[in-house]
């Protein structure tokens, strides 16, 4: 019995570590899928040809550096388009699910 309490209590503090780890946000540019591809989509050169694209119906994405990331939840970036921002959210693989966008001023 000793040993299966041990033992959950092991994986309840490593679970409540992990739950409170503080995530960095991510900072970059809201692009379109298509220049993004293309590697032209990461400055604030590109936002107003971005605005274009993604009001135009093409998907938007986050460009942070050289990483492109696919935005889940599209609704909440759109005005955002080619603008600098900070992002936090959920990732996973290449996505993310944005929980909290501000607009960065360069």
């Amino acid at each position: 019995m000793k040993k299966y309490l041990l033992l959950f209590a092991m994986a309840l503090s490593l679970s409540t570590s992990f739950a409170f780890k503080k995530v960095e946000p991510l900072t970059g540019y809201i692009g379109d899928a298509m220049c993004s591809a293309k590697g032209k989509a990461n400055s604030a050169e590109h936002a107003a040809c971005a605005a274009k694209c993604i009001k135009g119906g093409e998907a938007a994405v986050l460009v942070v550096g050289d990483k492109v990331y696919k935005i889940s939840n599209q609704k909440e970036v759109v005005k955002y388009a080619g603008k600098k921002v900070s992002v936090e959210g959920k990732i996973t693989d290449d996505s993310i699910e944005v929980t909290k966008i501000t607009e960065v001023k360069v």
